[in-house]
């Protein structure tokens, strides 16, 4: 694909941005008068936006802008498992739960998972129970403050998100909840790194 203008951008935006929230392409008069174009002027700036390879057009349907393969591919919902709580390490490996949710592939790849959200370790980040958060299990890209799902590596086995700080020698998980401690631990293990959060309003934090 071509390099594309700033207002290019903002259009192509706009287009995905429809899609995404209404399952279908805008109509140009959609598009002229988000942007305050004449019909004319957003028909030009559809046929440019074909030109630079940004977009596919249907000449005879009023909804007939598609995005291109690779945009399609990356707003394609996949399935990913969906475990009732904070999943253990076997969970993780072996265990595929009867439930599963769908989530944006540009969300989350091969090897994702979610689980309901039981702990409130990330309450005053807008992290309650009922929530179901979803994770990537590749833990190659982890840096300071990414929020984890992790164990801080003793007999108690908890198993809950935290925020993720490494210092020499061990590793802080720290909760986003002010009653709750700090665990510090130079054998925590990390099983997964938060890629977004789902509230399902109709899911009591009590059903499994």
């Amino acid at each position: 694909m071509k390099k594309l203008s700033a207002r290019q951008e903002e259009i192509l935006g706009f287009i995905r941005k429809h899609i995404e929230e209404e399952g279908i392409s805008p109509t140009l008069e959609e598009i002229a008068a988000a942007f305050s174009f004449s019909p004319a002027a957003a028909h030009y700036a559809i046929d440019a936006l074909a030109r630079k390879g940004a977009l596919e057009k249907d000449e005879g349907r009023s909804r007939g802008i598609r995005l291109k393969d690779e945009e399609r591919d990356e707003r394609e919902n996949i399935e990913i498992p969906l475990f009732p709580s904070e999943p253990s390490p076997a969970d993780v490996r072996e265990g595929y739960p009867d439930k599963a949710c769908y989530v944006p592939r540009r969300i989350a790849r091969s090897g994702a998972y979610a689980f309901i959200v039981r702990s409130e370790s990330m309450r005053d980040a807008g992290i309650i129970p009922g929530d179901i958060a979803i994770m990537t299990d590749d833990i190659s890209s982890l840096k300071d403050g990414d929020i984890v799902l992790a164990d801080q590596g003793d007999e108690s086995g908890q198993i809950e998100l935290r925020r993720y700080r490494r210092l020499p020698g061990y590793v802080l998980l720290i909760p986003d909840n002010a009653i709750m401690g700090i665990r510090k631990s130079n054998s925590a293990k990390v099983y997964g790194i938060l890629a977004a959060i789902r509230r399902d309003y109709g899911l009591p934090a009590s059903r499994t």
